[in-house]
């Protein structure tokens, strides 16, 4: 099987490699349609454009993306990195052809007609889908699934940004979520793929060429500490505002399909005043790294930008965070340094390298990956030099962030989804298992007022004693009666036994319905100690449709504990082999 293994995570790389590809000049396309030029200087390029053209391009996306999103692409929005995750912690690795189709398909309109995203987020949500659909489609098992998403996501991080090193900790730190040795070489085969098709195909080049910057002395090391903590305050405002733009467009109750319209209106007004909101913004964060760039406009582009990629975010228009935390780092790092260079000019290096270390902590500290993202900034850059100082930034905003909020802009989206990852496995399984599923089909019903003498005969009849009361002019749920109440009246002679099953009613008991999750029913049962509770229809809220036993549903939870741990020993087992 490792061999196997090996010759997917070559297929996955090419293919994923090549996506990315496919992704990149479909922008283009898109963007030559309705902005007539294909080239990323964006800026540079909508200077002709009319501010008409500005204005309604974003709109006309948005409608576009509308009409996919509601017919098409499953949960109304663009899939990205968070939905990765989630596939492998909560799906087993399971991923839909038609989400990553759709949300490809999405993602590219979006970023072509003048969204503020990145596309690492669909290139990694495309990537990864290509990865499970092959481990699913040629019946590999599902131990592996997880492994061939890292290969998919690999070789997309490396072929979209040049960087195979990066591609390989970015799948592993991030999605895979561990540097288990088992899943490096197929990840390592496949980033390297995906950085050959990207280097045959558009060349071998940084994506941003700066000039040369060294650090002017070793006593601007508490201004890179001080650099660290602002970018720390920039990256969990970035954060806080994407969930806080979900929640205020969410108030206007816009309709579905005319929200990503709504958004691109939005996006257009801004674009007019400050063109370098739209798309990627590669050529915005590049004249940042080469200082040309004011403070006031430095400081201005790092709330606009925050504030345009919040509305592609909430308005569901798709994109990623990766180029966008980019972009704002690098505003946050330009403006320190000038700021920095007028109070000790004799010491402070140029604010061209302090963009350099405010665009790799703010994305580290978004993304929740200071290694790959140092690995990224290295690679997109080529500059290794300023090693220290770097590693110096990432840490402290790195630290401040994992103290206060201890999550990545992708777990903050699978928080807002109900996925909690702090939980452990099993139980992160059994809040996506619902009660139906499990839950007692068999007992008997009887009437409020039947007698002792009549439940006698009726129990000896069933041969069991899960008796449920009813109202029989409604025929709603009443109660449940438990054996130890019921044994006093079964035995000796009850023909004068004044009795009622309604009287021996358990009442006011907590009811729980089929759709609830097994999790939250877990955590009613023992903190009740109750050992059955009633299952009520949950579109009458009176019938009972089950009983839900204590013992079924801890049995469910250990065999989710051994399902995991039969994973993790299917992964020590190919780890061996390997």
């Amino acid at each position: 099987m490792p061999l196997r293994l090996m010759l997917c995570s070559l297929i996955v790389g090419l293919l994923a490699g090549y996506g990315a590809l496919a992704f990149r000049l479909l922008i283009a396309e898109v963007q030559n349609f309705f902005y007539g030029f294909r080239s990323e200087l964006v800026v540079t390029e909508t200077v002709s454009l009319p501010w008409w053209q500005i204005l309604i391009t974003p709109v006309i996306g948005g409608l576009i993306i509308g009409v996919f999103l509601k017919f098409v692409v499953h949960r109304r929005r663009a899939h990205g990195v968070a939905d990765v995750i989630e596939a492998v912690l909560i799906n087993r690795g399971k991923m839909k052809l038609r989400d990553g189709i759709g949300s490809f398909l999405v993602s590219a309109t979006s970023l072509g007609t003048g969204a503020s995203g990145g596309r690492e987020g669909p290139v990694v949500h495309f990537g990864a889908m290509l990865g499970s659909q092959i481990g699913q489609r040629l019946r590999l098992p599902s131990k592996y699934y997880t492994t061939l998403i890292g290969c998919g996501v690999a070789s997309g991080v490396a072929a979209s940004f040049n960087a195979p090193i990066a591609g390989m900790f970015f799948a592993l730190e991030v999605v895979i979520g561990s540097f288990a040795t088992q899943a490096v070489a197929p990840i390592v085969l496949a980033s390297v793929i995906g950085t050959v098709v990207s280097r045959i195909h558009i060349g071998d080049f940084p994506a941003f060429i700066i000039p040369n910057y060294n650090i002017v002395s070793w006593w601007e090391l508490p201004a890179f500490a001080l650099l660290g903590i602002t970018s720390a305050v920039v990256a969990l405002l970035f954060i806080w505002s994407m969930g806080f733009a979900e929640r205020t467009i969410d108030r206007f109750k816009i309709p579905e399909i005319l929200r990503p319209a709504s958004g691109g209106l939005a996006l257009g007004l801004i674009a007019l005043v400050f063109p370098q909101i739209i798309g990627v913004g590669y050529e915005a964060t590049d004249s940042a790294l080469k200082e040309e760039y004011d403070l006031t406009l430095l400081l201005s582009l790092i709330v606009v930008k925050t504030i345009a990629t919040g509305i592609t975010a909430g308005s569901r228009i798709g994109g990623g965070f990766f180029s966008p935390s980019l972009f704002v780092g690098a505003m946050t790092g330009g403006a320190f340094g000038i700021i920095a260079a007028s109070v000790f000019p004799e010491i402070s290096a140029s604010h061209g390298l302090y963009a350099i270390l405010g665009m790799t902590a703010v994305s580290a500290s978004v993304l929740g990956a200071p290694i790959s993202t140092i690995l990224i900034v290295f690679e997109l850059t080529g500059d290794y030099k300023i090693s220290i100082a770097v590693m110096v930034t990432v840490g402290i905003t790195t630290l401040i962030t994992k103290q206060l909020i201890n999550r990545s802009i992708f777990q903050v989206q699978l928080a807002m989804r109900n996925v909690d990852l702090s939980e452990n496995t099993a139980l992160r399984y059994l809040k996506f298992r619902q009660v139906r599923g499990i839950m007692d089909r068999e007992f008997t019903e009887v009437p409020s007022q039947t007698s002792m003498l009549e439940l006698r005969e009726i129990i000896s009849n069933t041969g069991h004693d899960k008796v449920v009361v009813f109202n029989p002019d409604d025929h709603s749920f009443i109660g449940r009666i438990e054996f130890a109440d019921l044994k006093p009246h079964m035995f000796g002679d009850i023909t004068h036994d004044p009795a009622t099953a309604g009287e021996l009613a358990i009442r006011n008991s907590p009811v729980v319905y089929p759709d609830s999750s097994l999790k939250q029913t877990l955590s009613l049962m023992t903190k009740t100690h109750l050992e059955c509770l009633p299952v009520i229809d949950s579109a009458t809220k009176t019938r009972l449709v089950g009983l839900l036993h204590y013992s079924d549903l801890l049995r469910e939870y250990n065999e989710a504990l051994l399902h995991m741990q039969n994973i993790e020993q299917g992964k020590k087992a190919s780890e061996g082999s390997l």
